[in-house]
């Protein structure tokens, strides 16, 4: 989901002497970061927007944490993003060997991360680093954090790594093909192709590898799955249920926390819903020893459908702490190895929307006279608006959510020609 940013003039005036005096705080703090001169902080900071009226929008309505988890899955790991991700492993196959060497992490999963982060390049970053990094400082002086990663965008710039031009990516300020904080890049940057330059813009193999160190050295295991789909008993998911940081355990050397082993969650009653023990190899191949730690995730709660997830899990959530966004990459991933899909159905009678079907309905709305609406797949504010106006017209409460029983009805009365779902367009 893309959020469109705008500072209102008004709200940019109300908080103009407080901006400066912010930019004025953090460059009192330049002897503290040798590695950006004056000059650079200076000429960067001089015609930076505020963004944060407009930051505080987005972080509120981020998809990972506002849409339904069935919806934010059937969107990010439908079987379009899985064909395209197989004609990526294909096309980078010279290169990804080397990479999940180097790293212990395997190409699904390098692949998966930039499917489901950038849709493998097709969504571009349309905000300025510094302006968002600069931003999120000023938004909170206290986080040592967000002010790092600002002056670690500085410092990019200065080195001439960036583009000062091309130095675009998220409201949030990560950048690049699959998506990287100014300092987690500096700290984790890879040379995937071997040309002694690390581009993450352009170089598809340095943006999968600098991907690949991250994963590796936030706990990834080649000889783990990232989860293991599981039926367990009502008792046991109403007690040990580990939604987002609850299993943080999974990444520190602890027995507290929503954490246990496969033997204590084979013992409780847990088994594999494909049938057979816990201890079996999957699909994959990969085992589940009796002294694997793992977390039970139901993201849906205890109706829905069920994983035993181990640190790999852990590694990717670290990526964007959000457990949508790390089963997306888990799914994504099995398919990407041709993996059994998930077996267990959503608790819900209107599952989400694949792409192409979220560009039928928006095909649909708009030959309806919801003329704002483009056919391009993904959800956003004018989809919503388009949704909640036909479910006004037709006495429906308006969620302006798009699911399959607003595509049935969307099908019902618009004619068949309208079904045909136009090629993705750059915006929606």
């Amino acid at each position: 989901m893309v959020v469109v940013l705008t500072c209102m003039s008004s709200a940019c005036s109300q908080t103009g002497g407080d901006w400066q005096k912010c930019i004025g705080s953090l460059r009192a703090e330049l002897p503290q970061h040798p590695d950006v001169s004056a000059e650079t902080f200076d000429q960067q900071t001089r015609a930076a927007q505020d963004m944060r009226p407009a930051v505080e929008v987005a972080t509120k309505s981020q998809p990972e944490f506002t849409k339904k988890v069935w919806d934010y899955v059937a969107l990010l790991a439908d079987a379009q993003r899985a064909a395209d991700g197989q004609q990526i492993l294909e096309r980078e196959a010279a290169q990804l060997p080397a990479i999940a060497s180097r790293y212990g992490v395997d190409p699904a999963t390098m692949v998966a991360v930039f499917g489901v982060e950038t849709d493998y390049g097709r969504v571009d970053g349309k905000y300025p680093v510094i302006d968002a990094t600069l931003s999120r400082a000023c938004a909170n002086r206290d986080s040592k954090e967000r002010r790092g990663q600002f002056f670690a965008a500085l410092a990019l710039v200065q080195q001439g790594v960036v583009r000062p031009a091309e130095f675009k990516g998220s409201w949030a300020g990560a950048f690049g093909l699959t998506q990287f904080m100014p300092g987690t890049f500096q700290r984790f940057k890879a040379d995937g192709d071997g040309d002694g330059q690390i581009d993450i813009y352009h170089s598809v193999p340095d943006a999968l590898a600098t991907t690949a160190n991250f994963l590796g050295s936030s706990g990834w295991s080649d000889k783990l799955p990232w989860g293991v789909e599981v039926k367990v008993p009502g008792a046991v998911a109403a007690q040990w249920n580990a939604l987002e940081r609850d299993h943080g355990c999974l990444a520190a050397a602890t027995t507290e926390g929503q954490c246990r082993s496969v033997s204590q969650w084979a013992s409780s009653g847990v088994t594999r819903v494909a049938g057979g023990p816990l201890l079996d190899p999957g699909a994959g191949g990969k085992r589940l020893d009796a002294a694997t730690r793992a977390a039970l995730l139901m993201p849906a709660g205890p109706d829905g459908p069920a994983w035993l997830v181990t640190r790999n899990y852990e590694a990717v959530w670290r990526y964007n702490r959000a457990d949508a966004y790390a089963l997306a990459i888990g799914l994504l991933s099995d398919a990407l190895r041709n993996e059994a899909p998930m077996r267990a159905a959503w608790p819900t009678d209107d599952p989400g929307l694949s792409r192409a079907e979220f560009r039928e309905l928006q095909s649909m709305l708009l030959l309806r006279g919801h003329l704002d609406v483009t056919p391009d797949g993904h959800d956003g504010p004018r989809t919503q608006d388009a949704v909640r106006a036909e479910e006004r017209a037709r006495g429906l409460p308006e969620s302006g959510r798009s699911g399959q029983k607003m595509l049935q009805l969307l099908r019902g009365d618009t004619p068949p020609a309208a079904a045909s779902a136009p090629a993705e367009a750059a915006s929606r």
